[in-house]
């Protein structure tokens, strides 16, 4: 085929493509300002590029404006066929003349990527401005990519009834075309962003069928998989275009809707699930469990909504499953104290008013200090000081509740950095949040905060994991980052052991190296004879897994006694010393004797 002819079919896709009706402008438009909000750049714009003439997309509208081929940047990226970035174009020998460079908006940054029609014709582009220079380097144009891909769908979407998404291996689930969880949550806190701004409602619906796991060991892999991509089209169907459905994994699926869900939806959504399905061998019939929260009422991030959806939906299963349950936020805080405790603590943990107090740890062994666990408070302007079950279970799962763990972590290697710097032998443990270690910018922190300092050093923290609030659902990425802290030198421990309802699977999942007894065994264990056998059997257990074992709530002599008994590692508690100040817990200890 000749340039030219190919060209002359371009151009007559391009016109066709200009006769989208409204929704799918409405739709490309949200694309733009996804792409300009995730990118934080001047503008984002979608544009069908003609001979001379281009029709530009963007957030505010449409517009058409007349470039030289020779000067088009958009050109040059459908002549490329691939993504094209000028880190200044002012700087570029074939563009630095170019209209919008040398005149308002005066134009630094470009980059762009090719979108095409159903029929493989590049045109146009979707492209990110500028009017500073940025460093490609800086930036990840995987967004850019998958935007590109839901404009080309959406177009499609118009000229043939249905074109699926390409497979795109990061952003959307191979076996359904929906996208998965990754892309679902970049997607839902630009919806909560949007929702904000217009003072909007938006509602999260996890949806998990009822018994798939009997039916994939019954029919197989391959008959489950073809009932899930059944479904998948079910969900699409049962709600509007603009309406979001994502796959999450295995049997579990999301629907975003930009309202808040009358029970009618619902219950046609459950009611599509319901519908027979046929496959070769077999009939089979679902039904599924949903639940349901909707912002603002529940004003939290995407990784929250989901929690919180996921918290509703094992509500309804345990109600007896085939229905759908909303999430009651008033059933853990009033949301006002909530937001108002939050804010406090905010203001709190930027003017340095959170500090840890230091409690020691006795070696049972050598009769010695081991070390300390670094225990949070927040000291008030008026001196009291408060302790953390007065502000902690309010900001449970927030990004609040992440930075305080990195704060505290901040707090200890300080600590460790002075301890080292007198020549003490002493180790610091702090508690983490589980939540800390399913977000990988706490991960990402670790590994700039560890980076440059001493491996021996490092090696004298221990993060302390609560085992009874760790997350069922996400073992496999906790243990693989805790995994990752070992990597860094990090020690870990279980915390609060045996109050959680999977102890054992935790102790064998969890790559920890030590396990902290909690205090409610420890206190009750001369008085009651079930509690002594709690703590024998944690101490056996966690020695034929080669943990280190810490008994806290450690209260008397008699206490202390019984757990050297039974060969308990550490132990720490109130018999020995409350939590400290800093110098006042090194004092404590250079002056400890062996009772």
């Amino acid at each position: 085929m000749t340039l030219d002819r190919y060209e002359t079919w371009r151009l007559d896709a391009v016109h066709r493509a200009r006769r989208i009706d409204a929704l799918t402008n409405e739709r490309l438009d949200r694309a733009c300002w996804i792409a300009k909000q995730h990118y934080k750049v001047a503008d984002a714009r979608f544009t069908l590029v003609g001979d001379e003439r281009q029709w530009f997309k963007t957030g505010e509208g449409s517009v058409s404006t007349v470039v030289p081929k020779s000067l088009s940047l958009d050109h040059h990226t459908i002549r490329r066929n691939a993504l094209f970035v000028i880190e200044d174009v002012s700087c570029h020998s074939d563009f630095a003349n170019h209209p919008h460079v040398v005149a308002p908006p005066h134009l630094r940054f470009y980059a762009g990527v090719p979108v095409h029609d159903i029929e493989g014709f590049c045109i146009g582009t979707l492209c990110l401005v500028h009017t500073s220079p940025i460093e490609a380097a800086t930036l990840d144009f995987d967004m850019l990519h998958v935007l590109a891909r839901l404009i080309e769908d959406e177009i499609g979407h118009y000229f043939s009834a249905k074109r699926p998404l390409e497979p795109c291996r990061d952003h959307v689930d191979a076996l359904t075309g929906l996208p998965n969880r990754r892309l679902l949550q970049m997607l839902l806190e630009v919806e909560l962003t949007l929702a904000g701004r217009s003072r909007g409602n938006l509602s999260v619906c996890l949806i998990n069928l009822d018994d798939f796991k009997r039916l994939n060991e019954h029919h197989g892999s391959a008959t489950g998989d073809a009932v899930l991509k059944v479904i998948a089209e079910r969900l699409r169907d049962a709600v509007r275009r603009e309406d979001l459905v994502a796959r999450l994994e295995g049997d579990e699926f999301v629907i975003v809707l930009r309202d808040l869900p009358q029970p009618a939806v619902c219950q046609r959504i459950l009611d599509r699930i319901r519908m027979p399905i046929e496959t070769p061998e077999h009939v089979h019939r679902l039904t599924a469990s949903m639940g349901v929260t909707s912002y603002p009422g529940d004003e939290a991030d995407a990784d929250v909504l989901l929690r919180h959806a996921c918290q509703a939906m094992y509500t309804a299963k345990e109600s007896g499953k085939n229905g759908y349950c909303d999430f009651d936020l008033e059933h853990h805080h009033s949301r006002r104290e909530r937001l108002a405790v939050a804010r406090d603590v905010r203001l709190a943990l930027s003017r340095q008013q959170l500090e840890l107090f230091y409690q020691p740890k006795i070696d049972y062994r050598h009769g010695t200090v081991a070390g300390f666990e670094g225990l949070l408070r927040w000291r008030l302007p008026s001196g009291k000081i408060l302790p953390p079950s007065r502000f902690l279970p309010y900001i449970e799962q927030t990004w609040l509740d992440i930075e305080l763990s990195k704060y505290v972590i901040d707090k200890a290697l300080a600590a460790l950095e002075e301890i080292a710097r007198r020549g003490l032998p002493y180790s610091i443990s702090v508690n983490v949040s589980p939540a800390s270690f399913l977000d990988a910018g706490f991960i990402d922190y670790l590994h700039r905060t560890l980076a440059h300092r001493d491996r021996e050093l490092v090696g004298r923290l221990t993060l302390e994991i609560l085992e009874s609030t760790s997350p069922r659902d996400d073992m496999l990425a906790i243990v693989t980052n805790i995994e990752t802290c070992r990597r860094l030198g990090l020690q870990l421990s279980l915390d609060d052991f045996g109050t959680g309802h999977s102890s054992l699977s935790y102790l064998r999942t969890f790559p920890t190296q030590k396990v902290k007894i909690d205090r409610s065994f420890v206190i009750g264990m001369l008085d009651s004879a079930e509690d002594e056998i709690i703590v024998a059997a944690i101490i056996e257990l966690s020695k034929s897994f080669n943990r280190l074992v810490i008994a806290e709530g450690v209260e008397n002599a008699s206490i202390e006694a019984r757990l050297k008994a039974l060969g308990c590692d550490q132990g720490q508690g109130f018999y020995y010393s409350p939590a400290l100040p800093f110098a006042d817990a090194i004092q404590w200890a250079g002056t400890y004797r062996h009772r």
